[in-house]
C-alpha cells in the first residue's frame, strides 16, 4: 500500500509524540520517590498529588517505594489510594519488588490493599517463587498464610518454588515450603527435544530436564540443603531420564562435599547414567580435571577432593570395574573429538592411567580394579599410560609427566599385564609412547624388554611412528609429527638388542 506525503507527516509526528512523552520528566511524586526525596514525596502525598501517576514504563512511586523497602512511605502510599497491583510495562508488581526484597510487612500491606498471593509476573513466575528465590522465609510464610500456591509452576519450565530455593542454597525456604505441603519430590517439565544429533552429525546432549529440588541443589552445591531435603523425603537416587542422579551431578559439577554428603545419606554408589558412567568414574575423571574452554568448576570450595569421594564411592561398595557403554558428553563445544579412546569399555582405572594419576590407580587396584580390562578398541590402561590414544588436543592425558607415566605403568605390570599387549589396530604400548615423544618412557619400557618393532595393522612400527609416518595427530588424525630424539633412540635401542629379541 502506498502512503501519501500528509500520511507520512502524521505518522512521523505521531511517533515524534510518542518519543517525546517516553522523554518526559516523570510526575513529581515519582520523581521524588525515585530520587529517594522521602520529605518532599510525603508532602506531596499530603497534598493529595496524584498517587496512581507511572512514569512512561507505567512504573510507579508505590514502585520506587517498595523496591527501596520504605515501609513508611509505602503504607503512606497505599493510604492515599496507591494501586497494589499496578504492573509497568515489564509485568512488574509491587509485590514482586517485596518478594524480592524479603519484606514481610511490606508484603503484607500490598496483599490487605488487594494484591493476589497467587499473582504471576513473565513466564508464570509466581511470588513464592521470587521470594524462595531470594531466601526471604519469612516473606514467603506471609504468602503462604494468605493462601499461595506452594506447588504452582512457572511456564517455561515447569519448576517450583521449592526447586528454586534449592538452586539457590535456602535450605530454611526448603523445610518452611515443605511444611506446607510442597512436594519435596516433584519435577521439573521433561524437554522433549526434536533432535539430539545435528545435520553434521554431531551429538548435542541437549539436557532433559525432570529435575527434583534434590538435583538442582546437587548441581548448584548446596551442601546444606541435601541434609534438610533427606529428612523431609527426598528421593536421594532420583535420576533425570539420561540417568543423571545427584551423586554424579555434584561430582561433574566439581560440588565434591555434596557428593559426599548425599553419600552418607545413602546414595546408591552404583547408578550410572546412559552412558555407564557412574560416580565412580566421575570422581576419578575430575581427580585430574580435564581442560577445556569451558571454565573449570571452583573446586576450592570443598572440604573433600574428588580423591576422597573416590574412596567413600569404593567403601560404599562401588564397581570399581564398571565399563562405559559409550562416549560421556562432552564438558564444552572445543571437546568434541578429543579423548575418542574413552569409549565403551573405559574403566576408572584406565581414565586412571590414561591421566597418569598414580593415586588413583593404586586406590583402585586396591578395592578390586581389574587392569585387564580394556577399551571396546583394545586400549588397556598400560597402553594409556604410555600415551596410546592420545591427541595434541587431548584434555585427559597430555599433562601427565613421563615420570607419572612410568610410575603408573611399573604398577599395572606388577599387575601382570602384559608389556607388549597390543590394541585392535596392533599397536602397543611403545608405539604410543613414540607418537608422543616420550624418550623416558620408551627407554623403561625397552629395560623392561618390550619389543621394539612390532609391526602394527597398517604396517608402521614405533620408529616408523616416531618419524612421523603413522600420523596421530591432525584434525582427522592423518598428520605426523616428527620425534627426532626419540626415532634416534629407537635406532640406538634396536641397534644394541640382538635381532632375536627385537621380532614381533
Amino acid at each position: 500500500m502506498r502512503v501519501g506525503p500528509l500520511i507520512r507527516i502524521a505518522l512521523l509526528a505521531g511517533a515524534a509524540a510518542a518519543l517525546s512523552a517516553a522523554l518526559a520528566d516523570p510526575p513529581p511524586l515519582v520523581a521524588a520517590v525515585k530520587a529517594g526525596e522521602r520529605a518532599t514525596a510525603l508532602e506531596l502525598i499530603r497534598e493529595s498529588s496524584d498517587v496512581g501517576a507511572a512514569e512512561a514504563d507505567g512504573t510507579t512511586a508505590l514502585h520506587w517505594a517498595v523496591r527501596a523497602d520504605d515501609v513508611e512511605l509505602a503504607a503512606q502510599l497505599l493510604e492515599a489510594g496507591a494501586d497494589a497491583t499496578a504492573r509497568n510495562r515489564y509485568g512488574v508488581t509491587p509485590l514482586y519488588l517485596a518478594a524480592q526484597n524479603g519484606s514481610a510487612d511490606l508484603i503484607r500491606r500490598l496483599l490487605d490493599a488487594g494484591a493476589d498471593p497467587n499473582e504471576t509476573g513473565n513466564e508464570g513466575e509466581t511470588v513464592l517463587m521470587t521470594a524462595a528465590r531470594t531466601g526471604g522465609v519469612d516473606a514467603a510464610r506471609v504468602l503462604l498464610e494468605r493462601g499461595a500456591d506452594v506447588d504452582a509452576r512457572e511456564s517455561w519450565h515447569g519448576q517450583t518454588a521449592l526447586m528454586w530455593a534449592a538452586a539457590q542454597g535456602h535450605p530454611d525456604m526448603l523445610r518452611l515450603l515443605v511444611e506446607h505441603g510442597a512436594d519435596v519430590n516433584a519435577r521439573s517439565n521433561l524437554e522433549e527435544w526434536e533432535r539430539q544429533v545435528t545435520a553434521e552429525p554431531r551429538a548435542k546432549w541437549l539436557p532433559p530436564g525432570s529435575m527434583t529440588a534434590l538435583l538442582f541443589a546437587a548441581r548448584e552445591g548446596c551442601v546444606d540443603c541435601v541434609p534438610v531435603l533427606v529428612e523431609l523425603g527426598a528421593d536421594v537416587d532420583a535420576a533425570t531420564p539420561d540417568g543423571i542422579n545427584p551423586v554424579l551431578s555434584a561430582l561433574i559439577n566439581g560440588h565434591y562435599d555434596v557428593a559426599g554428603a548425599l553419600l552418607e545419606a545413602g546414595a546408591d554408589p552404583n547408578l550410572v547414567d546412559e552412558t555407564g558412567r557412574g560416580a565412580l568414574y566421575a570422581a576419578i575423571d575430575f581427580n585430574t580435571m580435564p581442560a577445556s574452554n569451558r571454565p573449570a568448576p571452583h573446586v576450592l570450595e570443598n572440604r573433600l577432593t574428588a580423591l576422597d569421594v573416590a574412596e567413600m564411592l569404593l567403601e560404599r561398595g562401588a564397581d570399581p570395574n564398571a565399563q562405559l557403554v559409550s562416549m560421556p558428553p562432552y564438558r564444552a563445544k572445543l571437546d568434541r573429538g578429543n579423548d575418542m579412546m574413552l569409549t565403551a569399555g573405559t574403566t576408572p582405572l584406565l581414565r586412571a592411567a590414561k591421566a597418569g594419576d598414580v593415586a588413583a590407580v593404586r586406590l583402585l587396584l586396591e578395592h578390586g580394579a581389574d587392569p585387564a580390562l580394556a577399551t571396546k578398541n583394545g586400549a588397556n590402561p598400560l597402553m594409556a599410560a604410555a600415551g596410546l590414544g592420545t591427541a595434541e588436543q587431548d584434555t585427559t592425558g597430555r599433562y601427565k609427566t613421563q615420570a607419572e607415566a612410568i610410575e603408573t605403568i611399573e604398577i599395572l605390570l606388577g599387575e601382570g599385564l602384559d608389556i607388549d599387549a597390543v590394541d585392535a589396530r596392533g599397536r602397543t604400548a611403545l608405539h604410543g609412547a613414540a607418537l608422543q615423544g616420550y624418550d623416558d618412557v620408551i627407554r623403561y619400557l625397552a629395560e623392561r624388554g618390550a619389543k621394539l618393532d612390532v609391526v602394527d595393522e597398517r604396517g608402521f612400527t614405533p620408529l616408523d611412528t616416531a618419524l612421523g609416518l603413522a600420523g596421530g595427530f591432525g584434525f582427522a588424525g592423518q598428520e605426523g609429527i616428527v620425534r627426532d630424539s626419540t626415532a634416534e633412540l629407537l635406532r640406538e635401542l634396536i641397534a644394541a638388542r640382538p635381532a632375536v629379541q627385537t621380532g614381533s
